[in-house]
């Protein structure tokens, strides 16, 4: 048995002080304001078995070069940790800043514009490297104070994310397609309400910090168009310190969920009933302030229902093992027809391109077509020119009973049903949108690729639903012999 666990925390800042583009949607958005603060929350954790360092932004999701500086740099400012155990996901917020060039919207297209209507626009490039700053200092600052200290994981439920992706009896999916007509048939699969909770308690057993992974990304206000946001975890950050105290630090997670909304599909108009009834007020898009509320409350009760009989199990020595796996996962190779699909669209949006003629080139109606026909003509250049293998980085970690799994996509539910049913640890809180790959976010599954639909598309998917079998297969195997001793 290791000695004792040591622990360290630390929080950043990370609020655009200028105007930015949002990341998410197809049409540019510019921020000119900020509604909430966003923040990137790190937790170091060492034994004299292995080290880690684990951090969450709210961002919308994890660029491979952003995490590539950032270990860079942290090569040279902390000699006794390892780079390559840093250990990185995002909320994925649509109110945020882009941190890396795998947007959607690219802000190079559209820079002379923006820059003659906001002359102290901050890039994607400026705040990237701010980003990177920030990890970095985070990282360092956690890592040196990490002292002995005790760890406890719980499990608990809350109502957070659904499946958002709708089915007809023509076998078409849509995401948020409407369930109102007779052709609706079903919605297309899982939710998963449970909540994976890991705590930290300092020396005197005084708790410290949550991290809390759950299946929904942060996108209650994802229609916001002019604001900055952290969406609903900042308001699950302020209930959970009113309850608390202002000291305790929260990592949010989130979980396997490409698939997954805060936003409902059945009862939407009873949910926004019952909001107004509770809160009176904020309940319309795109804010949805009276739904991040009742969230925050779901998410704090969660945590509140399992820390008290957590304590009852606290671990000051644990076993703990990480693995970084180097993957090579097939790309989706797109058909014949996929290809023809897509050069039909291009054309479709450069005919609405032209005749927008003088359209305002920052608004909605241009900036959308001109993201779209770059998005499907990215799909098409693969087609031309497919790519062997896609390189993708996985972490697993174990940490007493418990194991965590990375995957750079917006990874499908099934996929992290499929590892959490297998593990072998007791819970496993799966980590998604980490070290993403250009070219394609999410990463589908067979039954989605059939119904088609954004999300599961050439054009939104760079790896192939079989890929996403793979870090099943890959992660599971890798927690059983991490967890085979015992």
């Amino acid at each position: 048995m290791s000695d004792g666990i040591r622990l360290g925390w630390s929080q950043q800042d990370i609020t655009p002080d200028r105007p930015v583009a949002l990341r998410g949607q197809f049409n540019l958005r510019l921020a000119t304001r900020v509604n909430d603060p966003l923040t990137l929350t790190a937790l170091a954790l060492e034994s004299d078995d292995d080290q880690a360092i684990v951090a969450s932004i709210d961002t919308c999701m994890v660029d491979a070069e952003v995490l590539d500086a950032a270990r860079a740099a942290l090569a040279h400012r902390l000699p006794d940790f390892d780079p390559r155990k840093l250990i990185v996901g995002a909320t994925h917020t649509h109110t945020a800043p882009s941190g890396g060039a795998t947007g959607l919207q690219k802000d190079d297209d559209h820079l002379a514009a923006i820059r003659a209507r906001y002359p102290d626009y901050l890039t994607v490039a400026e705040y990237g490297v701010r980003l990177t700053e920030a990890l970095v200092d985070a990282a360092c600052e956690a890592w040196q104070r990490r002292a002995e200290g005790a760890l406890g994981w719980g499990y608990a439920h809350a109502v957070v994310g659904e499946n958002r992706r709708v089915r007809y009896f023509d076998d078409r999916a849509v995401m948020y397609g409407s369930t109102s007509g007779a052709d609706f048939s079903h919605i297309e699969g899982h939710v998963d309400h449970g909540v994976n909770l890991l705590f930290t308690y300092d020396a005197g057993q005084n708790l410290s910090g949550v991290l809390v992974n759950l299946a929904c990304p942060s996108q209650a206000s994802e229609g916001g168009q002019d604001y900055v946001s952290a969406d609903f975890w900042h308001d699950a950050r302020g209930e959970l310190r009113r309850r608390h105290g202002d000291g305790l630090f929260i990592l949010p997670q989130c979980s396997a969920a490409g698939d997954q909304s805060p936003h409902r599909q059945i009862g939407a108009r009873a949910e926004e009933r019952m909001l107004t009834l509770k809160y009176g007020e904020g309940v319309g898009r795109p804010l949805n302030a009276a739904l991040r509320r009742d969230l925050a409350r779901r998410i704090a009760d969660a945590v509140d229902d399992a820390e008290p009989a957590v304590r009852r199990d606290l671990r000051g020595q644990v076993v703990f093992k990480h693995q970084n796996l180097s993957l090579n996962l097939p790309h989706w190779d797109l058909s014949a027809a996929e290809y023809a699909s897509l050069q039909a669209e291009i054309a479709a949006l450069g005919r609405e391109l032209a005749e927008l003629g003088d359209a305002d080139p920052l608004g909605a109606p241009y900036t959308a077509r001109h993201c779209r026909r770059a998005w499907c003509q990215q799909a098409a250049d693969r087609y031309e020119r497919p790519l062997a293998s896609v390189p993708a980085e996985i972490n697993v970690v174990r940490l007493g009973d418990i194991a965590f799994v990375t995957a750079p996509f917006e990874y499908y539910l099934d996929f992290g049903d499929r590892i959490k049913g297998r593990s072998a640890a007791l819970q496993t809180f799966i980590v998604q949108l980490s070290a993403l790959p250009a070219g394609g976010s999410y990463l589908a599954t067979s039954r989605a690729a059939q119904g088609l639909s954004y999300g599961a598309v050439p054009a939104s998917c760079l790896v192939s639903p079989a890929g996403g079998q793979i870090i099943v297969d890959r992660a599971v195997e890798t927690i059983a012999a991490m967890f085979a001793a015992d």
